[in-house]
């Protein structure tokens, strides 16, 4: 018996160009299958079937010019690629911008700038806490991370203060579980 015969069949059996096509298909379901059934393959690295939640995200301007913080309001949507996102402010609080000058003796001394503000912005939008890049507004959150805060009327550079998916306390916090771990407190 030859394993291909004059009609080009393997073993009598099957075309070879036939065996090749199956074996395609085949090959195409089994990596399709993998590649949504496995998470570490995912682009998020997460469940990509998660529920969305709120995340909550703290940011820090400090030293402003005070039409930053006048513009600044509650509702606001953020905008990233000249588009609104899903993200909005639920808070925002103002105070006279801390810095250090010095005084008559040379000495480092805190004090408060008669003109410039330190603003606090939490901003929260819906998204899949599985991520293992959160993205606010289209951009990345990390505590301790660069973002800037662009609504329709104000652009300003931020840090990152506080990452968290829960509900905002009364005090316009985060409350609940956090993404960043606890830092104990210094004795």
């Amino acid at each position: 018996m030859k394993i291909i015969d004059e009609k080009g069949r393997l073993f009598g059996f099957i075309n070879i160009i036939d065996l090749a096509v199956l074996l395609l298909i085949a090959v195409l379901v089994v990596g399709t299958v993998v590649r949504f059934a496995s998470s570490k393959l995912n682009a998020n690295g997460g469940n990509p079937l998660s529920e969305k939640q709120e995340v909550y995200v703290t940011l820090f301007s400090s030293l402003v010019v005070p039409e930053v913080a006048q513009s600044l309001e509650i509702g606001q949507k953020l905008v990233a690629n000249n588009a609104y996102t899903d993200a909005e402010i639920v808070s925002v609080k103002v105070e006279d911008a801390a810095y250090v000058g010095t005084n008559s003796e040379g000495m480092a001394v805190e004090s408060k700038h008669p003109i410039w503000k330190d603003v606090t912005v939490v901003v929260k939008e819906k998204i899949n806490p599985d991520s293992v890049i959160l993205k606010v507004g289209e951009q990345e959150v990390r505590v301790g991370y660069s973002y800037i805060l662009k609504t329709q009327t104000v652009e300003t550079n931020c840090k990152i203060r506080g990452v968290s998916f829960g509900q905002l306390s009364a005090t316009g916090q985060a409350e609940e579980e956090s993404a960043a771990p606890a830092v104990p407190a210094a004795n």
